[in-house]
C-alpha cells in the first residue's frame, strides 16, 4: 500500500527475485593475508586515534583492497597510492588497539608496518644506528641541548612558531618542539652490583628514552625517572643492578615502527641476551620502566627464564606487600597506554593509582594518545586530534601519570598538566613497611 511500484529500497527486505542472494554483493578483493579476513564491520574504529583525522583501520583496509583490485585490473593507482601514503600509512599509530576490538584479531598496524618496510630504503642508516646505538642516544641528548638553548634565546612562543613551520616545511623530518619537550638527561649514574649485598636483586632496564630524556624545563618534578625508580625499588628492599653496556641496548621498537624489521629483531635479541646475563640466567626479575619496550621484549618470547615486567606489573606483584601507602588529596589523572592495555595491566594501573590518591580521573574516549613513539614530533596533528578532549577531562587534576615517557610529552602538552611515570607517584605516596610516617 505504501510503495506500490517498489521504488523504496527495492529487494532489500522483501524480494520476488529468487537469485537476489547472488546479486549486488559487496566486493572484498584479496589485498594482503594480514587483513583478508576483515569483514569491514567497523568495531575497530572507536579506539583508533586517527578516526576523524584521516582514516580508521576499516577504511585503511577498504582502500588498500581497492588499490590492489585496481592494480589487477591494470588501472593506474599512482595518485591514490600517493594520497594513501599520508592518510593510510603516515597517520597510523600502529599500536594495535584495533586488534583488541576486531572479531578475528586483525592488527591493521601490522599491515602498515609491512607497507613501511617496503618503503624503507635507508637500510645502511638503520644498520649504523643499530651498531652504534649509544652514539644515537648521545645524539638525542645533544639535540635536546640545542632545543633547550634555542628555547632560552627565542622564548616559548617564538621557538614553537618557528618549529611548527619547519616541521611542516620538512614534511615531518624536523621534529616539532613544544613546551613539554624534555630536557636532556644530565647524568647517567649506573652503580655496579655489590656481591656482598644480601638484598634481593632486580635488574633495571632503563629504556633509551629514559636514558636520553629528563623532565621538561617547566615541569615541577625535576628528578629524572631513573632516580625516582631506583629510590622506589630500594625503598622496597631491592638491590638495583643494571645490564652491561646499557647504553647500547634497545628493544627494537624504534626500528620496527619504521619498517626495519631485521634491525629491530637484532636489537631485541641483543637486549634479551644482556638481560639473561644480568639476571643470572633468569634468577632475578627484570624491571623495564617503559611499557612499550616491555611489550616489545615479551612478544614471542620463547625463553621462559626471562621475567620481564613493566612498571605496573612489577609494582603490583613485587612492591605492594613491601610498602605502606598514604594516599594524597590532590586528584590524579591516569592515562593507560596502548602497551599497558596489550599487557593486560590497565585495571591494575588504575588500582595502584587509587592506592596513591583519593581521587583518580580516567578520561573517557581516549584509548590511544597518538604520540606513537615519534609521531608526536613528526606528525603532531595525530597526537593533537587524539587528545583534543583531554584538557577538559583533567582540568580538576594537577598531575597525570602514565608508563611511557614519549606519551607523557603529548599528554602534558595537550592536557595542560604535567604527566609523569607511575614510579613518581608510588614513590611519593609510599614508605617502607613499618617505617615512621615522617
Amino acid at each position: 500500500l505504501l510503495d506500490p511500484t517498489g521504488i523504496l529500497n527495492p529487494d532489500v527486505v522483501l524480494s520476488e527475485d529468487p537469485q537476489i542472494h547472488l546479486k549486488n554483493l559487496k566486493p572484498m578483493p584479496a589485498a594482503d593475508e594480514i587483513v583478508d579476513k576483515c569483514i569491514e564491520c567497523g568495531f575497530c574504529e572507536p579506539v583508533c586515534p586517527s578516526n576523524g583525522l584521516t582514516l580508521t583501520p576499516r577504511q585503511r583496509i577498504v582502500i588498500w583492497r581497492d588499490i590492489q583490485a585496481r592494480k589487477r585490473a591494470g588501472v593506474d593507482t599512482t595518485e591514490i597510492e600517493r594520497l594513501y601514503h599520508y592518510h593510510g600509512v603516515e597517520t597510523c599509530a600502529a599500536t594495535g588497539l584495533c586488534a583488541q576490538r576486531c572479531p578475528v584479531g586483525i592488527n591493521t598496524g601490522d599491515l602498515v608496518r609491512k607497507l613501511r618496510g617496503k618503503e624503507a630504503n635507508k637500510t645502511g642508516t638503520a644498520n649504523w644506528l643499530a651498531d652504534h646505538f649509544a652514539t644515537a642516544v648521545q645524539g638525542t641528548r645533544f639535540m635536546l641541548h640545542v632545543a633547550n638553548g634555542a628555547h632560552l634565546i627565542m622564548g616559548t612562543k617564538g621557538l614553537a612558531k618557528m618549529s611548527a613551520a619547519m616541521t611542516k616545511a620538512s614534511k615531518g623530518r624536523v621534529p616539532q618542539w613544544t613546551p613539554a619537550m624534555p630536557q636532556p638527561l644530565q647524568r647517567l649514574h649506573l652503580p655496579k652490583a655489590q656481591p656482598q649485598d644480601e638484598r634481593p636483586r632486580v635488574v633495571y632496564l632503563a629504556a633509551c628514552v629514559s636514558r636520553a630524556m629528563g623532565p621538561a624545563a617547566r615541569d615541577q618534578e625535576q628528578q629524572p625517572l631513573l632516580d625516582a625508580t631506583r629510590s622506589l625499588l630500594e625503598k622496597a628492599g631491592y638491590q638495583v643492578v643494571f645490564p652491561d653496556n646499557l647504553n647500547d641496548l634497545c628493544c627494537g621498537q624504534p626500528f620496527a615502527s619504521k619498517g626495519y624489521a631485521e634491525q629491530a629483531e637484532r636489537k631485541r635479541q641483543e637486549t634479551r641476551d644482556a638481560l639473561l646475563k644480568a639476571s643470572r640466567g633468569g634468577l632475578d626479575p627484570i624491571y623495564c620502566d617503559t611499557s612499550p619496550c616491555t611489550l616489545r621484549l615479551v612478544q614471542d618470547l620463547a625463553d621462559e627464564r626471562l621475567q620481564v615486567y613493566d612498571p605496573v606489573k612489577f609494582i603490583r606483584t613485587h612492591l605492594l606487600d613491601k610498602l605502606d601507602f598514604v594516599p594524597q588529596d590532590a586528584p590524579i589523572a591516569v592515562h593507560v597506554t596502548c602497551s599497558t592495555q596489550h599487557l593486560g595491566e590497565a585495571q591494575a594501573l588504575i588500582d595502584i593509582a587509587r592506592r596513591c590518591a583519593k581521587e583518580v580521573v580516567v578520561p573517557e574516549g581516549i584509548h590511544c594518545c597518538g604520540f606513537a613513539g615519534d609521531k608526536g614530533f613528526t606528525t603532531p596533528e595525530l597526537n593533537a586530534h587524539s587528545l583534543r578532549s583531554l584538557k577538559d577531562a583533567v582540568q580538576v587534576c594537577e598531575e597525570g601519570i602514565s608508563t611511557s615517557r614519549t606519551c607523557e610529552i603529548g599528554l602534558s602538552q595537550h592536557g595542560g598538566i604535567d604527566y609523569h611515570g607511575l614510579a613518581y607517584l608510588v614513590n611519593r605516596a609510599s614508605r617502607s613497611k613499618g617505617a615512621s610516617p615522617a
